[in-house]
């Protein structure tokens, strides 16, 4: 049976986005883009889509709205914002009772910032970092009441599964500042290293970061 023109070109364009493999990392130098992430449902649903780099996973909205628990509804406008950012593609089509179906794959493996963009466009900048400070807090939230409440049952082979956290204040010569930004870079490189990924692994969610006090510069 023949495809309606509408449907044979989504299921061109879902079988041209699978043959194009997505990039290993994106760095951010768009201010459209970066206001795309600015919004804590996009990047749920972008978090969702890049969960595993080495296999990154293929999603309906249905299947997204499951993930996230929300309203399937509300996924429709923010998954179209992330496909138009580039930042989300259409991967697949399928026919579902008679209506077709799009699923939904990152276009990249890792982002990161570009260097220009937070002395170019800062209050959008810090508008989409305040999101991905928000959804670190209420993570690490959510992690610590739980372990709370079933402290005295973990047993001692999951202790990775406690929360850590810390923050401090210091002050501390020059040279051991820079020190401590090259070891955090070499956490963070080998963190995010593919060959780090393990597929069987438990997922974990790491804030690494630092910074001098602007009245101090």
């Amino acid at each position: 049976m023949e495809q309606p023109p509408a449907e044979a070109r989504l299921a061109a364009e879902a079988q041209a986005a699978t043959t194009t493999e997505p990039l290993a990392v994106r760095t951010v130098d768009d201010v459209d883009v970066l206001k795309a992430m600015a919004d804590p449902t996009r990047l749920a649903i972008l978090a969702a889509l890049m969960k595993s780099r080495r296999n990154l996973p293929v999603m309906s909205v249905k299947e997204l709205a499951a993930e996230l628990g929300e309203p399937q509804t509300k996924l429709y406008r923010h998954v179209r914002q992330l496909e138009a950012a580039g930042l989300i593609r259409v991967a697949s089509t399928r026919m579902v009772s008679g209506i077709l179906e799009q699923r939904y794959q990152a276009s990249q493996r890792d982002l990161t910032l570009g260097r220009g963009m937070l002395r170019e466009h800062a209050e959008e900048s810090v508008a989409a970092l305040q999101v991905l400070l928000d959804r670190f807090r209420d993570g690490f939230a959510a992690a610590f009441l739980a372990r709370q409440r079933s402290a005295a049952e973990l047993p001692d082979d999951e202790a990775y599964r406690v929360p850590a956290l810390t923050m401090s204040d210091l002050r501390i010569s020059p040279a051991k500042a820079a020190e401590l930004t090259g070891r955090l870079k070499e956490i963070m490189d080998e963190l995010n290293e593919e060959q780090a990924e393990d597929p069987g692994g438990v997922p974990v969610n790491l804030l690494i970061g630092w910074y001098v006090p602007a009245e101090n510069r």
